[in-house]
């Protein structure tokens, strides 16, 4: 991953980016390429160029953002389900993508690396599924919302272990 630079001011405009002279922005490059400039800072998911961590980067950070709104049992059971559905297709991908290798390198070091990619998105869904998103009906209206908050740090606590 590679590392963002914060900057207090800008020198000059940077149109493209949309960072005027005088205003703060972060900037960051890959080796042997452009530079990206952004107002805001820049996501675990802009910061990398694997596809794959891409995509569970962007997963793990937008948990809190999908149960925001949540206030009954079933909107919690419905957010865990989108995120199982979501890692279940990059689970597929994966698997699709080294099912398509040829068996030399299924058994080499790329082969292992997304066989573990594999397990680890196998194990974060059955740690989802393990998660218990009841909530008691006779609990205040305080209570429950402490029982959601409980819930939602038990979801953001899971991960796929990449």
């Amino acid at each position: 991953m590679t590392r963002a630079h914060f900057v207090k001011k800008a020198q000059k405009d940077y149109p493209e980016s949309g960072i005027k002279k005088g205003d703060s922005y972060w900037h960051w490059a890959f080796a042997f390429g452009p530079k990206y400039k952004s107002k805001t800072q820049p996501t675990r998911s802009q910061l990398t160029r694997s596809t794959f961590l891409s995509t569970v980067y962007a997963i793990e950070d937008g948990i809190s953002d999908r149960f925001k709104e949540c206030a009954t049992s079933d909107d919690i059971e419905s957010g865990i389900d989108e995120l199982i559905s979501e890692i279940e297709e990059l689970k597929d991908e994966t698997q699709g993508s080294l099912e398509n290798m040829p068996q030399q390198l299924q058994d080499a070091d790329s082969g292992q690396l997304l066989q573990e990619r594999i397990d680890g998105l196998e194990s974060w869904v059955s740690d989802l599924q393990g998660i218990d998103h009841d909530i008691d009906e006779e609990l205040s209206d305080e209570q429950k919302q402490e029982r959601i908050q409980e819930i939602i740090e038990e979801i953001q606590n899971t991960s796929s272990g990449q």
